[in-house]
């Protein structure tokens, strides 16, 4: 039996709660409804980081981007609003993001409700559409268990985001509650039958595709899916910006699906005969056909041609949009120790070397026509990361020079909000490097994607952190350009006058470069990694670069 702790304001049960679960970065802007528990952290728990941001959304991105590198909920507190407002994009990005992330939201007293108190009330009806789960903790007797459930349910099934909202006065409630441990991840596992059928339905297949995504696996799992590839001589290809899951030199390795995908892989789902989709999220997003004017191409729907085996943790995901031959319930670590013992006939002959040629091809092509050649920028980054670097990047056009040069390794982490949120990339980076000081961390932004949060910059000096942040600058909103320009034949709203970005990080204390020609850029990248703290390089382009010709 788990014995009663003595007294305790509520405040100190959610601090020593937390530090019980394993939690050291603790990410915040101070305001009304929290100052107790950071007070309460700050006390109590010297070995957990605080660290203070200057917008709660860039506070969340990072807390959802320290959690999928931590391999655990990244924790972060807003006050009531506006502070927990502000978060709400951030939330909605982990939940299509699949990032575990635990949001705690101080509310007003909760004696005064219906009296149009400060910051309002009622702030979880608010957070319910976007967030995994919302939970509401009245009394400090009940915040372990709260914290339990909040804890289980960001890590079980589909990964995603917890709002847990405590009201001012709980914080301040003494009680005499026990600590409970951090409960275990419910994690499904494939029947025998379902894996018999699998077998079946694979022994048939001459063009098979696999198809990875989401998040919760380990180093382990993707090295079974790895060797299942390798005996089986199947293709795979990765849900979009998942492109980490697969070492992009393994021969099988054939590309990723999303905005930007490679006509030829297209083209390689519309001639399979079997796709085995593991643990991706059957949305729209990851069914974009060539040329990336919306999705549910890939897949016809509800009824695909191609038979359909989908896997997937959570099953309010199977059968949801698409219609499988077989569903199958399981975590992807799950499955992948499953994959073991499966024994499948190898596809027809050059459908595996047809799709990898396309690939080869597809990566070594493509013309950027400026003085400063985007295409090889990325490949100089490339060339000049160690394996195991961490990629942030946000939405936008230059993006796609990311996904398409920057050639993935074992080890390495991608990092980009499926939301389309613009501002994701630096804070997403301060969240890594706060999680892994010793790896390599490199944020990619366009000129308006950066500025959506740049002033997370004073963050990432403040705390003394080596991150590199690349700031694509061609005058303007350069996606939403290209859509004017193929829907309307001009452009209207899109022209932006910016700021020298060099300057505004040296306003900051952070190295900076500005570059213009090629040449210049692989001495601005050897001077920017020599840098003790942040650095930024500005990559000046003309107006007309938009995606790769």
């Amino acid at each position: 039996m788990i014995p009663l702790s003595s007294a305790r304001t509520g405040a100190a049960i959610l601090a020593d709660t937390l530090h019980g679960f394993g939690v050291r970065h603790v990410l915040h802007i101070p305001g009304e409804g929290i100052l107790e528990i950071v007070d309460a952290l700050a006390d109590r728990h010297a070995d957990v980081r605080l660290t203070s941001f200057r917008h709660e959304a860039g506070m969340a991105y990072a807390a959802q981007a320290l959690g999928r590198v931590a391999d655990m909920p990244g924790v972060c507190l807003a006050a009531r609003a506006p502070g927990a407002l502000n978060t709400l994009l951030a939330v909605h990005t982990a939940e299509t993001d699949a990032a575990p992330m635990l949001l705690i939201v101080g509310q007003a007293d909760a004696r005064q409700a219906g009296r149009d108190p400060l910051g309002g009330q009622d702030l979880g009806e608010v957070f319910r559409p976007v967030a995994k789960s919302v939970l509401y903790a009245g009394e400090a007797t009940r915040l372990p268990e709260v914290l339990a459930r909040a804890w289980r349910d960001a890590m079980s099934g589909r990964r995603g985001p917890v709002v847990v909202i405590v009201p001012e006065d709980v914080m301040h409630q003494e009680a005499r509650v026990p600590d409970l441990p951090p409960p275990a991840p419910v994690h499904p596992a494939p029947a025998a039958y379902d894996m018999e059928q699998l077998r079946t339905l694979c022994a048939a297949a001459r063009r098979p595709l696999l198809l990875l995504g989401g998040t919760g696996w380990d180093d382990a799992s993707l090295d079974r899916v790895a060797a299942f590839a390798a005996r089986a001589g199947w293709p795979v290809a990765t849900a979009y910006r998942r492109a980490d899951l697969v070492d992009h030199a393994d021969p099988h390795f054939v590309g990723e699906t999303g905005i930007g995908i490679a006509p030829a892989l297209a083209e390689g789902f519309a001639q399979a005969d079997l796709v085995l989709a593991v643990n991706v999220r059957l949305g729209e997003i990851n069914t974009f056909g060539a040329g990336g004017f919306g999705g549910f191409k890939l897949l016809e729907a509800p009824l695909p041609s191609q038979t359909l085996v989908h896997v997937h943790a959570e099953a309010g995901e199977l059968n949801r949009v698409f219609q499988a031959d077989l569903a199958i319930q399981a975590g992807p670590r799950e499955f992948a120790a499953a994959l073991d013992g499966l024994s499948v006939p190898l596809p027809a002959a050059e459908w595996l070397s047809a799709l990898r040629a396309a690939r080869e091809r597809y990566v070594g092509t493509g013309i950027c026509d400026a003085p400063l050649d985007l295409r090889k920028a990325f490949e100089q980054l490339r060339a000049h990361l160690p394996a195991g670097a961490a990629v942030t990047v946000g939405a936008g056009a230059y993006a796609v020079w990311l996904h398409r040069y920057f050639a993935l390794r074992r080890g390495d982490v991608l990092l980009g909000p499926k939301s389309g949120a613009m501002g994701y990339g630096l804070p997403a980076a301060v969240g890594v490097a706060l999680a892994d000081p010793s790896r390599p961390v490199v944020a990619v932004a366009g000129d308006g994607c950066f500025l959506m949060h740049a002033e997370e910059l004073a963050t990432a000096v403040q705390e003394g952190l080596k991150i590199l942040v690349v700031v694509v600058n061609n005058a303007g909103y350069g996606a939403i350009r290209g859509s004017q320009m193929r829907l309307f034949g001009r452009a209207v709203g899109t022209d932006l006058r910016n700021p020298s970005f060099a300057d505004y990080a040296r306003a900051f204390g952070a190295h900076a470069e500005r570059v213009e020609t090629t040449d210049g850029f692989l001495p601005a990248l050897e001077r920017a990694r020599a840098a003790a703290g942040p650095a930024l390089i500005e990559l000046v382009l003309p107006a007309s670069v938009g995606k790769p010709a």
